[in-house]
């Protein structure tokens, strides 16, 4: 898988609007807006755009034209199979960029609704909201990369099908927390506070993450041999999850995440 370095841009993106705020929306609406960026949000979800709006500053649209209107840069974030049908008829304009965050749907399917707007694919996760997402996108545009960059590390890809499969790492990261759950809950059941259970495998995880980024040559099997004693304590632990296929069910599910979003393309 090639990620590829994003290029510089010559203008400059000011305004930026959102289509569709509802959870992963609200998210990157506070992540942008608290890197400064002025937001304009279309009017549905009252109560999200009430909130953000008394926090932040934002604008709430009279409607998603509007928006379009008045944004250089507009994320749609409505649910996949509304994409195309929320997005065709609004007043895109050549030069403006089209953000689309929705699983699944095929940037020609995108470009074809913003018409003559210029169609971008990306997969921001909820970490938008705290500006620790790294989020891929397709293709590599100067100016989505730059806006994208302002809510964690941007990752552009060059081909769709790599975009495809580096998309459903958002899956995966909705997944860590299930595992983090689970050690916790055990860390809690042996006797830490619920608070100390969560803090510690939370920062343990981060951990193990920073030094797989740091060693990027070296394949994180490599560093977990290094930790390896043998008969010591984790040797015993991994023998467990070798020998009950824990580990080997992880590409299971991020297969069947996979085939879900070309699904949801297909119709």
């Amino acid at each position: 898988m090639r990620i590829v370095t994003a290029k510089s841009g010559r203008r400059t993106v000011t305004n930026i609007g959102i289509i569709g705020v509802g959870y992963l929306g609200a998210c990157l609406a506070e992540g942008l807006a608290g890197a400064g960026t002025f937001l304009i949000l279309s009017p549905r979800s009252t109560s999200r755009t009430a909130e953000l709006s008394a926090r932040f500053g934002c604008t709430i649209a009279a409607n998603n034209a509007e928006v379009v209107q008045r944004s250089d840069l507009v994320f749609l974030s409505t649910r996949p199979g509304q994409i195309a049908e929320t997005a065709t008829g609004l007043p895109w304009r050549a030069g403006q960029r089209v953000v689309s965050i929705a699983a699944g749907i095929r940037l020609n399917t995108i470009q074809a609704a913003v018409a003559p707007a210029i169609a971008v694919r990306a997969m921001p996760i909820a970490a938008s909201r705290i500006r620790r997402s790294p989020t891929t996108f397709h293709p590599n545009d100067p100016e989505a990369s730059a806006i994208l960059a302002r809510l964690g590390p941007a990752l552009p890809f060059e081909d769709e099908a790599e975009f495809d499969t580096a998309s459903i790492f958002g899956a995966y990261y909705a997944m860590m927390y299930a595992f983090i759950d689970e050690v916790a809950g055990w860390a809690e059941a042996n006797g830490l506070s619920s608070v100390s259970a969560r803090t510690l495998t939370a920062h343990m995880t981060e951990a193990a993450a920073a030094a797989v980024i740091e060693g990027k040559a070296v394949k994180p099997r490599e560093l977990l041999n290094e930790l390896l004693t043998p008969g010591g304590i984790s040797e015993e632990g991994l023998k467990v999850l070798e020998e009950t296929g824990a580990l080997s069910r992880w590409p299971d599910a991020l297969d069947a995440s996979l085939k879900r979003a070309r699904a949801i393309d297909a119709g």
